[in-house]
């Protein structure tokens, strides 16, 4: 009896972090590095753009840092737009520069599908998120207001949650999922479940690593350079991440090894 053949895999989300610079300085992000970051070069993002045309996926996660503080990013998002006409753009900002320069905003209506906006006290962006949700609404965008709950007031979330009321926009909450602040260790198992709903990061000099939740640049597995990028980016995997031992979203999937593409080995 033969087996059946697996469905082939497909990227849900390619996300690519151009810049660790930022203009906030959150206590519970590790994303970003202040003033003190780098910027992506637009050559290594023109070659992630070429590697990720050699996958299937669904959409592009541009991120940072702040990834609206990159001197590039006008150029950048319109590059990505003409090279990936075909793929979902997403945004993850704090939506403050979008507030205060209109060429940025504009930018932003023009090449994005969807906008991730984190809000709460550590951002410290109420205002700039009031203003601009209703404007990128107003353009049809898809807009999701992320807070953490360690670092916001019930009052300022029954106020987002009445400005996405209000708007359409969507209001999610989660917690400090990629530091430990003090909860017990998980009891690895499985790989994460949230693993086999399959994520791509790669970062600011193209390392990559295959997890949603948290930029951990010691546990890259591979780069945009390695001449077998499509296969490793479906290639099984064995091992946790350091950082699973501490991650509020870590399921344990029941699956040792995630299976390969069909037709693979």
């Amino acid at each position: 009896m033969t087996a059946a053949l697996l469905p082939p895999r497909v990227l849900k989300t390619a996300k690519v972090k151009i810049t660790t610079k930022c203009n906030r300085s959150c206590d519970f992000c590790i994303f970003a590095d202040g003033a003190h970051g780098e910027n992506m070069s637009p050559e290594l993002f023109s070659a992630i753009l070429d590697r990720l045309k050699t996958v299937p996926f669904r959409q592009l996660h541009i991120n940072g840092g702040e990834p609206t503080v990159h001197r590039g990013f006008p150029d950048l998002s319109r590059l990505a737009r003409a090279r990936l006409p075909d793929t979902v753009m997403v945004l993850g900002t704090n939506a403050i520069t979008l507030a205060r320069n209109q060429r940025l905003l504009n930018v932003t209506r023009e090449v994005y599908d969807q906008v991730l906006i984190g809000c709460d006290d550590e951002h410290g962006n109420y205002d700039e998120v009031h203003e601009v949700v209703p404007v990128l609404r107003d353009a049809g965008k898809t807009v999701v207001v992320n807070s953490v709950l360690e670092a916001i007031t019930s009052d300022r979330l029954d106020q987002l949650a009445a400005l996405c009321a209000e708007t359409g926009a969507i209001h999610v909450t989660n917690h400090v999922h990629h530091i430990d602040v003090g909860q017990a260790e998980n009891p690895l198992g499985g790989l994460c479940a949230r693993y086999l709903d399959q994520h791509l990061m790669v970062e600011i000099d193209g390392s990559c690593y295959r997890c949603f939740n948290a930029m951990a640049k010691d546990d890259s597995e591979f780069t945009v350079w390695d001449d077998d990028f499509a296969q490793k980016v479906f290639a099984p995997r064995t091992q946790h991440y350091r950082f699973c031992l501490k991650c509020h979203e870590y399921t344990d999937s029941g699956h040792a090894v995630v299976p390969a593409p069909a037709g693979g080995a």
